[in-house]
């Protein structure tokens, strides 16, 4: 009996060798796993984490936004088109329960250049943002982030920003940012308007 069971987990063993040899590489992203590998070890014991680079980066993103913010009547035209992937970078539960009609959804706190690449891999695609600060009339699944200082004028702390910042440093810089107001009310009532769905929206 010990000698079938020896034999059967040599047998395992073997099996599980052949596989792995013939197992041929294919995930296309490899050289990016390498590259963060390369650098994820701090060779002083500090933080990754350079304020300088991020100021840098602000500086060429600043003139590169300013020229591609749209109205709602061009979002909507831009996301009719081939190609085009409309980014929710909301938490997944809040996207899951209302998000526009279309979009997809990659988590903020989720963006590396493995995951972006693995959800937008052409950096050439046009890429049409929004946030929280676009919506307005629905405060469950689109609370404005804004922040209320001492001197009572409000701080806006829109996710839009910092998303483009990201996509523009990740070598995605076919961007375009809603720079309008969506009624959320209006969606809900009129079909001409632009849509949202998901698990919290009523079934049309």
């Amino acid at each position: 009996m010990k000698v079938r069971i020896f034999v059967f987990l040599v047998m395992v063993v073997f099996c599980s060798i052949i596989a792995q040899e013939l197992q041929t590489p294919d995930d296309p992203l490899e050289p990016i796993d390498l590259f963060t590998q390369q650098f994820n070890n701090s060779p002083d014991s500090k933080p990754l984490v350079s304020f300088d680079d991020y100021k840098t980066l602000v500086e060429k993103v600043e003139k590169h936004r300013a020229a591609r913010m749209i109205n709602l009547e061009t979002f909507e035209k831009m996301s009719e088109a081939e190609d085009v992937v409309i980014l929710d970078a909301r938490a997944e539960d809040l996207y899951k329960r209302s998000h526009i009609k279309g979009a997809v959804n990659l988590p903020f706190t989720k963006f590396t250049q493995r995951n972006l690449k693995r959800l937008i891999p052409n950096p050439e695609t046009k890429i049409l943002i929004y946030c929280n600060n676009n919506i307005q009339n629905d405060p469950i699944h689109f609370a404005s982030k804004i922040a209320l200082p001492m001197n009572n004028q409000p701080l806006m702390l829109a996710l839009n920003i910092p998303t483009y910042i990201n996509l523009y440093g990740y070598g995605y810089k076919n961007v375009y940012e809603l720079n309008d107001v969506i009624d959320a009310f209006k969606s809900m009532n009129d079909a001409s308007y632009i849509q949202f769905e998901g698990t919290s929206m009523p079934k049309k």
